[in-house]
């Protein structure tokens, strides 16, 4: 009986390393590891004194120039010679914007994984005399503040990597970063105001934070402050994670297989005939 073959293309499918996305995971998860160690002393975001920290700098690069030159710049600018009042400093860590370069760079659910693997260690990590979070962590650590910025991040690696599934234009890039920033954020200050609600009616006996009579001021400390330095740092770690997505190509190089069982079989019986 002769064989009737159809002229169907035989469909392929690419998987993804599975192996190469586990070191990827393992990568991410250590760089969100470091990041958690890095604490950067950066002027308050207000504008004032963010103003008068660009002034300071310029003061202080006005002194190295030669004094004609400097004459000649107050001249121009006499509000350089007026004094500037003290400036505030905040503790930044740099936890936000690495989130978003990792869905950047390593795309889902990698990324993803690791924001979570990342939260799950801070959680457990007293047990074991690790502490990973700005303020320790451990089991309790849901009553902190800041939890619902680190749910926020898990959450920015995900959009920021569908954002930017397939063509990565300079659109895809541009609103990555702003609905990573901005999703990030919004779950973080829904945890406040969520947590600040339960904490407020629960039961006498669950022991309220310490924070909760400041709950707009810890929004402030941890959003307004904040969100600046995210978009900020967020654009440059984009910038440098675009060759680095070639590695992480290379890291996860698709193997080719077929669509299914059936075929497998109708390939095997064409290249016996073609093979005849």
């Amino acid at each position: 009986m002769p064989l009737v073959l159809s002229s169907k293309k035989i469909k392929r499918i690419k998987r993804r390393s599975i192996a190469g996305q586990c070191a990827l995971v393992v990568i991410a998860l250590q760089i969100m590891l470091l990041t958690g160690f890095i604490g950067l002393q950066l002027p308050t975001a207000t504008g004032n004194n963010l103003l008068n920290s660009v002034r300071v700098e310029t003061q202080s690069l006005l002194v190295q120039l030669p004094p004609a030159w400097q004459q000649k710049a107050l001249q121009l600018c006499p509000e350089l010679s007026a004094p500037v009042g003290k400036l505030r400093f905040d503790s930044y860590t740099p936890q936000a914007p690495v989130a978003i370069f990792l869905g950047y760079v390593f795309g889902w659910p990698v990324a993803t994984i690791a924001a979570t693997l990342f939260l799950a260690a801070g959680l457990v990590g007293p047990l074991f005399g690790v502490y990973l979070f700005a303020s320790g962590g451990g089991l309790d650590y849901y009553a902190q503040p800041g939890f619902g910025y680190l749910l926020g991040m898990i959450f920015a690696t995900w959009v920021v990597a569908k954002i930017n599934d397939g063509p990565r234009t300079s659109v895809r890039q541009v609103g990555g970063l702003a609905a990573g920033v901005v999703g990030l954020h919004l779950v973080g200050i829904a945890y406040v105001l969520a947590s600040s609600l339960v904490f407020a009616f629960a039961d006498s006996n669950l022991n309220s934070p310490s924070w909760l009579p400041w709950v707009f001021e810890q929004i402030r400390n941890l959003s307004w402050y904040s969100m600046p330095y995210d978009a900020i740092f967020g654009i440059i770690l984009i910038g440098l994670g675009f060759p680095i997505r070639y590695l992480v190509s290379v890291l996860t190089a698709p193997d080719i297989g077929l669509k299914s069982r059936a075929d497998v079989i109708a390939q095997k019986r064409m290249e016996e005939i073609l093979h005849y």
